[in-house]
């Protein structure tokens, strides 16, 4: 590819210089593009891409067969009584435990069931769909914009429950599939390109997209900006500060140069979006993937690349191993996680 760059020679969030701290990197991933480095803040620990692509040249990046672009129905081969069970007792815990009231009636007992359930974390996670930041408590009529839809999954089961969505994607393959397979429409392009009224939404989450994003804080202030007084920002982005990031390196796959424009240590993430005018609820670190980013950045140490990686299923013990170790330093390092899952609120006033 023939792709125009621009050196971003300041911190995206302070505008304090910056230091190199990766050279000549290549796209490990998508395509063989390379010539990309990292530049490191000495004030805020912030890690952003420089030299990177144009705004323009960014959806060269994300081809048709980008994982985020993949549909799936979360269990439709399962079928017949043994679904309907699922789904049912999915509904109680959802009623239960996110305040889903509308979803299924019933009585003492199912109350009962559905919080006993709930209480264990691997039934909750599953209820969820394994995202439990981005499941928010039900607002009657409330409007919920996912940032980076990909294909439109997450709108899709939310939509379900109740929500009125939106969503936003910098790639019209995306949009096609989440329009196609969903009935969603979505917009294409950035989120100030959408141009939503002001106070529109009651919910805005990103899962792994402000990293995608070259000024995060302009990012922040239109999230602000659309969303209703009292409303929730719900954000899942790579940790810089991680187990995995300072086990890997320049190899961690969460680099992902040239995609990720911005990496944040828990701090930064925290300062970036206080200063947007949000008030942080709740920050913390998950082992997301752990055993899958650690082969992957395995891979990429042993091969240079990791073309065909959503081809690769096995972990391999190696990878188990750094899984574990993530999740035992959870139990004394609350930011070991290699994901971190944060819950903001716009101030009422």
């Amino acid at each position: 590819m023939n792709v125009r760059r621009e050196t971003a020679g300041a911190c995206p969030l302070c505008g304090t210089a910056g230091e190199t701290r990766y050279t000549e990197l290549s796209d490990r991933l998508e395509t063989y593009e390379s010539g990309f480095g990292f530049q490191r803040c000495p004030r805020c620990s912030v890690l952003w891409l420089s030299p990177r692509p144009e705004r323009e040249e960014l959806p060269k990046f994300y081809p048709q067969g980008y994982y985020a672009y993949q549909t799936s129905d979360d269990g439709a081969a399962a079928g017949g009584m043994g679904r309907g069970l699922r789904d049912h007792l999915r509904r109680l815990i959802l009623r239960e435990v996110f305040g889903y009231a509308h979803l299924v009636r019933g009585g003492r007992w199912s109350s009962w069931v559905g919080r006993l359930l709930g209480a264990i974390p691997s039934l909750r996670r599953r209820a969820a769909f394994d995202w439990e930041e981005l499941l928010p408590r039900f607002v009657p009529n409330g409007r919920l914009l996912d940032v980076g839809c990909g294909a439109a999954t997450y709108l899709a089961r939310m939509r379900e429950l109740g929500w009125d969505v939106h969503g936003v994607d910098l790639s019209p393959d995306a949009a096609r599939a989440a329009q196609n397979r969903y009935g969603i429409p979505v917009k294409v392009g950035m989120l100030p390109e959408a141009r939503f009224p002001d106070g529109m939404f009651s919910v805005v989450t990103m899962s792994h997209v402000i990293e995608h994003v070259p000024d995060p804080p302009a990012h922040l202030a239109e999230c602000r900006r659309i969303m209703a007084p009292g409303g929730r920002l719900i954000i899942k982005t790579p940790n810089l500060a991680g187990f995995a990031s300072r086990l890997f390196g320049k190899h961690w796959v969460a680099l992902d140069p040239p995609r990720h424009l911005v990496l944040f240590s828990p701090q930064a993430l925290r300062e970036c979006v206080q200063q947007a005018g949000f008030q942080v609820i709740r920050e913390r670190s998950h082992p997301a993937m752990a055993e899958w980013n650690a082969r992957i950045s395995l891979f990429i140490r042993r091969q240079g690349h990791a073309r065909g990686y959503a081809r690769i299923t096995r972990t391999g013990f190696a990878a188990w191993v750094c899984g574990l170790i993530e999740r035992l330093l959870l139990l004394l390092w609350p930011w070991a996680g290699n994901e971190l899952r944060l819950v903001a609120m716009k101030p009422r006033s």
